[in-house]
């Protein structure tokens, strides 16, 4: 384990009845950095937050936190805390109250505790809302609120599990921005869970994608993005193509297939389709082997029509070789 790892899977196996959930999750998590964990549903990234929470427990393998095996310790005895997608607030109890209530259970002074809450209203920008009640406050308010009462304890490792998944997609654009801020300034590990591939690009330092119960690749955004091992990660984390051509199987970006006119135009293709959808202008063609493959453009149309012919290509280095896994 590394100096600077203050979180370490190793080896974690989970079975539910007949279904193995994870298949060997070893993976090395650093001080301080903000690490997603990416996948569609049924992955198997729900699995092992509850695991690293307590909430589960594997069937082998172990967790270490700074070099501590707490596989089996209870979760209230784990230095981390969770934040779920429905903020579990206690509608009862003011907004100070909630933040405030895991340093009450723990009997900190009242005056302790009192600092304590304004510090974090002012760090989630909240101030002057302490006397409220959560039913007066907007969605994104009370996740920050969630998010201030998880970090009152001061825990080692903060996890999130698809905390911004009920916000509408302006509001879910403006959180990620306000995470990442908040991460940076408290200078802790934060390990997020989510199947949403923007928000894991726009925020994290590393992305972990996850797949059938096994860490397809984990690397940085640009690292994932541009350089995919696995069909899988590729068509998965943005929009790629995936293209076989003899014992060769590569990846190339939609933004990245060029169209009539380019020097790499070579290719013979039909035009099957054009849509255009949040922006992007989208392209299908056939190649003639009966692949097909899409390019797409920022803008509302482009000087090509459907049923016909076109020339396309693309430039040797946006096309990537990766393991073909049949996906």
């Amino acid at each position: 384990m590394g100096n600077d790892t203050i979180l370490h899977l190793r080896n974690i196996k989970k079975s539910f009845g007949e279904t193995r959930v994870l298949s060997g999750i070893d993976l090395e998590i650093q001080r301080g950095e903000f690490i997603t964990l990416l996948g569609s549903s049924g992955c198997g990234k729900t699995t092992t937050l509850r695991i690293i929470a307590g909430l589960e427990s594997p069937d082998s393998g172990q967790v270490l936190l700074e070099g501590e095996d707490i596989t089996e310790l209870e979760p209230n005895r784990r230095s981390v805390n969770t934040v779920f997608q429905n903020y579990a607030l206690f509608p009862h109890m003011t907004v100070a109250g909630n933040i405030g209530y895991g340093l009450k259970i723990r009997k900190t002074p009242k005056d302790v505790i009192a600092r304590k809450v304004e510090e974090l209203l002012s760090l989630v920008q909240l101030e002057g809302f302490g006397p409220r009640m959560p039913g007066q406050l907007s969605g994104g308010q009370r996740q920050r609120v969630a998010i201030a009462r998880a970090v009152a304890g001061e825990p080692k490792v903060l996890l999130l599990d698809e905390p911004l998944g009920a916000l509408d997609l302006k509001l879910r654009r403006q959180m990620q921005l306000e995470l990442k801020r908040l991460q940076k300034q408290l200078g802790m590990t934060f390990i997020y869970i989510t199947h949403d591939q923007e928000e894991a690009i726009n925020m994290s330092d590393r992305i972990a994608v996850m797949n059938r119960g096994l860490l397809e690749q984990v690397g940085t955004p640009n690292e994932v993005y541009y350089h995919p091992r696995t069909s899988y990660v590729a068509s998965f984390v943005g929009s790629a193509n995936i293209l076989r051509e003899g014992q060769s199987t590569f990846a190339i970006r939609t933004e990245n297939v060029l169209m009539n006119g380019e020097r790499e135009c070579t290719r013979e293709a039909a035009v099957l389709e054009k849509s255009f959808a949040g922006g992007q202008l989208r392209i299908l063609f056939r190649l003639p082997d009966g692949q097909q493959i899409t390019a797409s453009r920022y803008g509302i149309d482009a000087d090509i029509r459907e049923g016909s012919a076109c020339r396309i290509g693309w430039r040797p280095e946006h096309a990537v070789a990766v393991a073909d896994d049949g996906q």
